[in-house]
């Protein structure tokens, strides 16, 4: 009984653990890009990056809170923040902020394209980073990944009966 007692207490601390370690409705949307730039967006933190060969930009929007991400994204999103480097013509050129100009991230041509609109550097020298989907993933929320973990301590206590009855 003692022994079902403690496998009971581990399997709800590994839950609660897991649960606890992010809200269940946190999702990250990836988009692998052409030219081999990565866009990330999160829903939960309301953040984003865009990492490639001649862009690291890193933003936040709270119009990303709403994203529901997919294959053919839907957006258009005014970004609060942007930091981060571009490579124009072999210098290295920051965000510059102008507020007839508002940073944007949205899609272009029905989805297929995304556009991160912004001016760089100051003078500004260069504006929008513009790259096409090749492929995207989606990050399974961490509560699904939570439940996920406790289906796999189940099966495993499960087991342990099994060859402690035989």
């Amino acid at each position: 009984m003692m022994k079902t007692v403690k496998q009971a207490a581990m399997v709800a601390l590994a839950m609660g653990s897991m649960m606890a370690a992010a809200p269940a409705s946190a999702t990250i949307f990836e988009y692998q890009l052409k030219g081999g730039d990565v866009l990330t967006i999160n829903t939960d933190t309301q953040t984003g990056t865009w990492v490639g060969t001649n862009v690291n930009a890193t933003f936040e929007s709270p119009d990303f809170a709403s994203f529901q991400g997919g294959a053919i994204p839907s957006l258009s999103a005014t970004l609060t923040s942007i930091s981060g480097t571009r490579i124009f013509k072999g210098a290295t050129v920051t965000p510059s902020v102008d507020p007839n100009h508002p940073a944007m991230l949205n899609t272009r041509n029905e989805g297929r394209i995304w556009n991160l609109w912004v001016n760089w550097g100051d003078p500004v020298v260069s504006s929008d980073v513009r790259r096409g989907i090749q492929g995207f993933t989606e990050v399974p929320a961490p509560g699904m990944l939570g439940l996920f973990g406790l289906a796999l301590i189940a099966l495993g206590l499960g087991r342990r009966r099994r060859r402690a009855a035989a």
